[in-house]
């Protein structure tokens, strides 16, 4: 795989996947529950589970699909598409967005409005991106501590380097997802029921 190509790309990458699982999977969650869906059709263990499972499965399909429309925009300009390639490039970053899924899945247990996680949402998303980007090429101890606690230089270095050069990270990303899957499960934040009939 030419290494120029994700060497100019990988940041916008990392950054895609982080917008589809804070802005698509975690913003509709809160979305959902401020608008009343949750109050009155979310209200038993299975049911939360159903809407969970959907959310996920609706918003790994859209990751699918912005990562393909990326790198079709964008490889052209860099050489011919590759089938291999390609798939490899769609691997990483399904990674990447489960890694984002993790802190976007237990920010929805924060009892915020609407608005508010749409701001709160953007802050994070532009500080991961500033401090990694900042953070890249510094060797200051202070910045070698941001780099390990963000996820966004986590998920450019997956892109990078490959899910098999960043196995361990692959499963403990697998093994934080689980439980933060199981966690917001549990603690998902349902409004009382005013009326289900």
């Amino acid at each position: 795989m030419p290494k120029s190509y994700l060497d100019s790309t990988s940041w916008f990458y990392a950054f895609v996947s982080s917008s589809v699982a804070l802005f698509g999977l975690a913003f509709y969650i809160v979305g959902r529950r401020e608008s009343g869906f949750l109050r009155s059709f979310v209200y038993t263990w299975r049911t939360k589970a159903v809407f969970l499972v959907g959310q996920f499965f609706a918003y790994s399909v859209m990751s699918i699909v912005y990562c393909s429309a990326f790198y079709v925009f964008t490889r052209n300009y860099f050489g011919v598409m590759e089938v291999a390639e390609f798939l490899t490039v769609l691997a990483r970053f399904y990674i990447c967005f489960l890694l984002f899924s993790i802190p976007s899945l237990l920010l929805t247990l924060i009892p915020i409005g609407f608005q508010n996680a749409n701001t709160l949402f953007s802050i994070l998303s532009f500080l991961m991106l500033a401090l990694g980007i900042v953070g890249m090429n510094s060797s200051h101890p202070l910045f070698e501590v941001i780099r390990f606690l963000n996820p966004m230089w986590w998920a450019n270095r997956i892109i990078l380097v490959g899910v098999a050069e960043c196995l361990l990270l692959v499963i403990v990303v697998m093994c934080f997802f689980i439980l933060s899957f199981l966690t917001t499960l549990r603690f998902l934040r349902i409004n009382p029921v005013w009326s289900r009939y």
